[in-house]
């Protein structure tokens, strides 16, 4: 039996074609995740955008993760202001997550959008009524894709009674316990 050393796998696998933007959105689809806002300040103006890439990156130190289209402003925002909030939304706010999803909506300040915010410990703000929130400072950011990916150390959080908000295969959804 013959034994490929891991760099010959490793070129075999990146020569192959990639799948086709269809089938990777289909695939993705079908994690149910929780949704999240991220916000910064910047220029007197709260920007915001939905996103559903959130992760827990560490406890020791507390890192999360977000991913933001790198075409978005509020990218400029994070890392001109330093800082950025996390806010978990609850189940009855699927009409933030949509008017902060829509096309343009990061370009747009919350105020006008009348999305109603408060300031964080570092100058973030956090969505009001609020699920969980992460107030963030930047700890590293790179490019991966047409995304970038964002690291904040959590300085402050907080959480409170609720249900959150999910989504799965395109639309919002809710808990229900199993028997």
């Amino acid at each position: 039996m013959e034994h490929n050393p891991p760099t010959t796998r490793r070129a075999a696998v990146l020569d192959t074609p990639g799948i086709e933007t269809f089938e990777f959105r289909s695939a993705a689809r079908r994690f149910a995740s929780g949704v999240g806002v991220v916000a910064a300040r910047w220029e007197n103006r709260t920007l915001a955008k939905t996103v559903s890439s959130f992760t827990s990156v560490s406890l020791n130190p507390p890192l999360i993760s977000v991913c933001i289209g790198s075409a978005s402003p509020l990218v400029s925002a994070i890392h001109r202001s330093g800082c950025f909030a996390v806010s978990i939304l609850q189940a009855n706010q699927h009409h933030v997550s949509a008017a902060l999803s829509a096309a343009g909506s990061g370009q747009a300040g919350t105020e006008s959008l009348g999305i109603a915010t408060t300031p964080s410990r570092t100058g973030a703000a956090v969505i009001d009524g609020y699920l969980s929130y992460f107030d963030c400072s930047i700890e590293n950011s790179f490019q991966g894709g047409d995304h970038t990916i964002v690291i904040g150390r959590v300085i402050g959080a907080d959480s409170t009674d609720g249900q959150p908000l999910l989504y799965f295969d395109g639309g919002y959804r809710s808990l229900r316990s199993l028997p």
